[in-house]
């Protein structure tokens, strides 16, 4: 059967807007601007502490206006020390230029704009903006949105201008309006129901219809242009690289890498506590890409920690709905929003947790190690001018960064400004702060608006990839099959290695993690977890009956109407059946239950199918929603639907980053949610052109973990058709293994054929021990001998 052509049509496509509408937004039009949202006075809050005498003047913003000429080649050029800044600055600018076009994309057109009702506050108003309970448009409160007045005439026409007529020669208004566009401020995000509250000074309710643009923050971008530009001027002196020349490897940024479910965020906060412990003039900053991340480590923290050690520092445009109830007596409030504790209150605090982006507030408030020390240093010098001042201890010991594969690296480098020692600090006996990142480089990277550019990589991931990391004879990549391989002579001397590597899943059970630990993890995973059987009494699971299905769906995928996103009805009537299924047999609750599509249109589908009121039983408590709102979460069962079932659009999905096809990071991050039973639904000849999808499909196939049949479809040979560890071990344990491994060479050895590569690491190590075992023995007799003669000799 042939292959169809892909589609010319981009069905992504914005719904039409009439020329009429859009010129609305072009008309001359006179600013109106509403009042800002309380903000911290930095300046007022640095005058507190240190007024001005002894601080050098902040380093002004540099500039975000670059070039736009070879852009694209000076993007693509090779990240070299002394190129850091324009390296970055280059793939801001593209940063911003998407950013745009992604606010274009999201404009609004021919809207009402509706009186908060009961809001005591003046000039408020609701606007409902779709998509924003799946984060697709990035506002925050102070944000501006832009608002223009649609005006209409007698016949319900839309009025480009005001209407004049002439009488007697003299010019009349027909329709008294002038156009204005108001500059409205968001006050409050409600995300659940998709609605802004904007305060809008000074409206002329002759209309309440308007279009809406959406800006981007000039200053919340130049925060991440400074920071890049510190970390540049770092850089230049050259301290990490001469670090790396000498050998003292114990400066270099220590990394975690934790694949999921191993325990990165619980072994942060476990180090944390013993630095503190150690330590006692230690004071840490602890930094996570997003709000809700930087929130469980403080959830984490606070069992073993008071509020007057503990600080959750926010972002005053942070509502107070969003931060959870246990975690406020953490955080600090001033005028009814949150903001900077005083000064004394600041410095007394062991940890202080905040996002990447919020870790500005520090910057800003003048906190940073290097401010603080030309504080002390020069109050000091000024009061004892004879004597030789020494250098002050810095106040940051130390940075941990969870999560860091998520962060662009400008937004690291706004933690690494905070803590980085002044180039004044140069005694030999002053330690400098410890940098500890723990992330996956496998799962969701960060979320940017322009592809391909040096934002997508993560600090985290370009480090690992250095030789240092890399090519280390401890590293991941140097394992095979969980087994390290012999060392040898050429390999000493080995350098102490900068990094851990976490193996130990306390997750999931083994048939879950069997595809994702050979994919991703050069088959290290080790499973861990207890008490993962308890869905195994379940009737539906097939072949081997392990807790992992596959359930094929070919019902059409079928697009909105408006082109918002993809749904598949069958797909929601598969999964909601499933989840009644295990509901019935009494083996889960419907909260430990969750549903995951990669595209919004199905999430709003399979909501609606679950609380539908006809079902059997009852479904509300079910956690329903987009693959990226489960990342670092987990689940009794999970139902994931891929939804795509026609590859004709394949190349239109990839182009947006969207589903799960050709996208090995969402895989992973879809595939490791479950701790218990794990069913996949999805169309197979779509899904096996993605090679981690026929890596999944094949491992189905081999075990009869499949539902509905398997169809025409075949496992290819080769590296995707190949056994894991972990399979083989299932296998082993279930006495498969005894049919396929009649070859074993020693009834000792569980795991592994007598023809793979694990097997002959093994036996190379046994050989080793067994020529080893010969040496010492033979040395003993020896000296044996020797005793023996020397007897004789004495005698």
């Amino acid at each position: 059967m042939a292959k169809p052509r892909p589609s010319g049509l981009d069905v992504y496509a914005r719904p039409y807007i009439p020329q009429i509408l859009k010129s609305v937004n072009q008309l001359a039009a006179r600013s109106v601007y509403s009042e800002l949202v309380l903000w911290i006075d930095y300046a007022q809050y640095t005058h507190s502490f240190a007024g001005t005498r002894f601080l050098p003047a902040d380093a002004p913003q540099p500039s975000t206006q670059t070039d736009q000429s070879d852009l694209a080649n000076r993007l693509a050029q090779h990240l070299e020390p002394k190129r850091y800044y324009s390296h970055f600055s280059n793939a801001l600018v593209q940063e911003v230029q998407h950013l745009q076009h992604e606010c274009e994309e999201h404009a609004l057109y021919k809207v009402t704009l509706f009186q908060a009702p009961s809001d005591p506050r003046p000039a408020m108003f609701w606007l409902h903006v779709p998509g924003l309970r799946e984060m697709r448009l990035r506002v925050e409160i102070g944000d501006s949105v832009l608002l223009r007045q649609i005006h209409f005439g007698m016949r319900g026409e839309i009025l480009e201008a005001p209407l004049l007529t002439y009488r007697q020669d003299q010019p009349v208004l027909l329709s008294p309006y002038i156009n204005l566009q108001y500059h409205s401020v968001i006050w409050g995000i409600d995300r659940l129901k998709e609605r802004l509250t904007v305060r809008v000074d000074g409206l002329q309710p002759t209309s309440m219809v308007f279009n809406a643009s959406f800006t981007i923050q000039g200053a919340r971008l130049g925060a991440l242009h400074k920071a890049v530009a510190d970390v540049d001027h770092l850089l230049a002196t050259n301290r990490a690289i001469d670090n790396v020349l000498n050998r003292a490897y114990g400066t270099l940024p220590y990394m975690i890498s934790g694949p999921p479910g191993t325990g990165k965020t619980k072994t942060l906060v476990e180090l944390a506590m013993q630095l503190i412990s150690a330590t006692p003039e230690a004071h840490l900053l602890v930094c996570a890409p997003s709000d809700p991340a930087a929130d469980t480590i403080t959830l984490r923290l606070r069992q073993h920690m008071t509020p007057k050690q503990l600080l959750r520092l926010n972002s005053p445009s942070r509502s107070f709905p969003e931060v959870p109830q246990s975690i406020l007596p953490f955080c600090h409030v001033d005028d009814d929003m949150f903001s900077l504790p005083p000064f004394p209150q600041m410095m007394a605090y062991k940890i202080v947790v905040t996002s990447c982006r919020d870790a500005e507030i520090l910057i800003r408030a003048r906190l940073r190690n290097a401010d603080l020390f030309n504080l002390e240093f020069g109050f000091q010098s000024a009061m004892h001018p004879e004597k030789t001042t020494p250098y002050p201890s810095l106040h940051w010991t130390g940075l941990l960064m969870d999560e860091a594969a998520q962060a662009i690296e400008p937004e690291a480098c706004l933690g690494m400004t905070v803590v980085a020692p002044p180039e004044e600090c140069m005694a030999p006996e002053q330690a400098p702060p410890i940098f500890v990142m723990a992330g996956d480089q496998n799962q969701l990277g960060p979320r940017t608006a322009s592809k391909g550019t040096a934002l997508q990589t993560s600090l985290f991931e370009r480090l690992l990839s250095r030789s240092v990391y890399s090519e280390h004879p401890l590293a991941r990549s140097k394992l095979s099959g969980g087994v390290m391989r012999p060392l040898t002579q050429k390999m000493l001397p080995i350098l102490r290695p900068p990094f851990a590597n976490l193996i130990r899943n306390y997750r999931s059970h083994p048939a879950i993690l069997a595809t994702p630990s050979a994919l991703f993890y050069n088959d290290t995973l080790e499973p861990e977890a207890t008490k993962t059987d308890s869905l195994l009494s379940w009737p539906g699971w097939k072949g081997e009956k392990w807790p992992v299905l596959f359930a094929t769906n070919t019902g059409l995928d079928e697009i909105e109407q408006d082109g918002g996103g993809w749904y598949n009805n069958t797909e929601a009537r598969m999964a909601c059946e499933y989840a009644q299924s295990f509901l019935a047999a009494g083996l889960v609750e419907a909260r430990e239950i969750c549903i995951i599509s990669p595209f919004r249109a199905q999430v709003n589908l399979l909501r609606k199918t679950a609380r539908n009121k006809k079902n059997k039983i009852a479904m509300g408590d079910v956690s329903i929603g987009p693959l990226e709102a489960f990342q670092g979460l987990e689940s009794r069962l999970v139902i994931f639907c891929t939804t795509r079932t026609r590859d004709r659009f394949l190349e239109q999905d990839a182009a947006r980053g969207l589903g799960v096809i050709n996208e090995p990071r969402r895989y992973n991050v879809a595939m490791t949610r479950a701790k218990e039973g794990l069913v996949v639904i999805g169309n197979p000849a779509v899904l096996a052109q993605d090679p981690c999808w026929t890596a999944f499909l094949s491992f189905c196939q081999r075990n009869g973990l499949w539902d509905s049949g398997n169809g025409s479809w075949t496992a290819p040979e080769g590296e995707y058709g190949k056994a894991g560890r972990l399979e083989k071990q299932l296998l082993h344990a279930k006495g498969a293994a005894d049919r396929q491994a009649n070859g074993l060479r020693n009834g000792g050895r569980a795991l592994g054929l007598p023809d793979d590569d694990e097997h002959v690491l093994w036996q190379s190590g046994v050989d080793v021990e067994s020529a080893l075992r010969e040496v010492d023995d033979a040395e003993a007799g020896g000296d044996e001998e020797a005793e023996d003669a020397q007897d004789e000799d004495e005698d």
